[in-house]
């Protein structure tokens, strides 16, 4: 059977369009993590003069705003070293990286009902 005359062309159309498809992916996840960082770095900055000027201000909210801040527990490598580098390979360009999105949600999961069982037992 003769190979079609196109079929070069298809193979690297489709090379290319996946390259790019995992970069831009890969960029707006990397923009995402950096605009969490900065909102983070943000409110702690606040609060942090907040405590220098001298201001009153209370337990629950330092708290409360600690917990906006908290890092989760799988992401303790950028936590230690701030932003770290994203190099990406070419496996990671041809067959995408995998993530692990299905355990962040359970853990979020779990943890929106830890608080409102801590929420209805304060209330009860």
């Amino acid at each position: 059977m003769a190979v079609p005359t196109y079929l070069p062309h298809i193979l690297y159309s489709t090379a290319l369009t996946s390259v790019s498809i995992h970069l831009l992916w890969r960029r707006k996840a990397f923009e995402d993590d950096r605009a969490r960082h900065d909102a983070q770095i943000t409110i702690l900055e606040d609060l942090a003069h907040q405590l220098r000027s001298g201001s009153s201000i209370t337990d629950e909210e330092v708290d409360r705003l600690r917990k906006l801040v908290q890092v989760h527990q799988g992401t303790s490598e950028e936590a230690a070293g701030g932003v770290r580098e994203h190099s990406i390979s070419w496996k990671d360009v041809f067959w995408g990286k995998k993530t692990d999105d299905r355990s962040k949600a359970d853990e979020w999961e779990q943890k929106d009902l830890e608080q409102l069982r801590e929420e209805f037992t304060k209330r009860t």
